[in-house]
């Protein structure tokens, strides 16, 4: 693999958690995931963290991945596995990965006493995506720099941030969130 497509394929592949983590705006509804329960006295995620939003945006980023599997089929670069058991498990890691580090990213905001919707620095960008690539990684382990190889995720890595902010720009002004971030 050259080193464009090193960096080119492994975003591609990577849309399932890109695409999982917004869609959960969307989808969010009134089943708050904590239902208003505390740890040490504050709330554990907050009332934005609905089970519809977790599900449904899990669920929008396993779609965009049958769609990348069904690409997949046809030109072998953009592809998970040769099996299509281990791509659809790769595509739920990287789908229900993202949503499990939003929640793990909300958490830590709450117990350092950050006001929901305010925004954290890395907070905010990161841990939907660290989780996702943990999860495939612990799955693939020696498969898993095949997939993602160093350029691919230092990639994603760098853009994660700067399309969360576009994206979370999108979403305010087209009234989906109530900030820009």
């Amino acid at each position: 693999m050259n080193w464009l497509a090193s960096i080119i394929i492994p975003i591609i592949l990577f849309m399932p958690s890109y695409i999982a983590n917004p869609s959960a705006v969307i989808f969010g509804g009134k089943i708050i995931i904590d239902g208003g329960r505390k740890f040490r006295g504050r709330r554990i995620f907050g009332d934005h963290k609905t089970l519809s939003g977790f599900l449904g945006g899990g669920f929008a980023g396993f779609l965009i991945g049958i769609v990348i599997i069904v690409i997949g089929a046809y030109w072998k670069p953009l592809s998970y596995s040769s099996s299509i058991y281990v791509s659809i498990v790769i595509i739920l890691l990287l789908s229900f990965g993202s949503m499990l580090g939003d929640l793990i990213g909300s958490f830590i905001k709450r117990q350092l006493n950050f006001e929901p919707g305010k925004e954290a620095l890395f907070l905010d960008q990161y841990p939907f995506a660290l989780v996702s690539l943990f999860l495939v990684y612990l799955y693939l382990r020696w498969d898993f720099f095949k997939v993602f190889p160093w350029p691919g995720i230092i990639a994603i890595l760098i853009i994660t941030p700067l399309l969360h902010r576009a994206v979370n720009i999108i979403g305010f002004k087209i009234k989906l969130k109530d900030v820009p971030y």
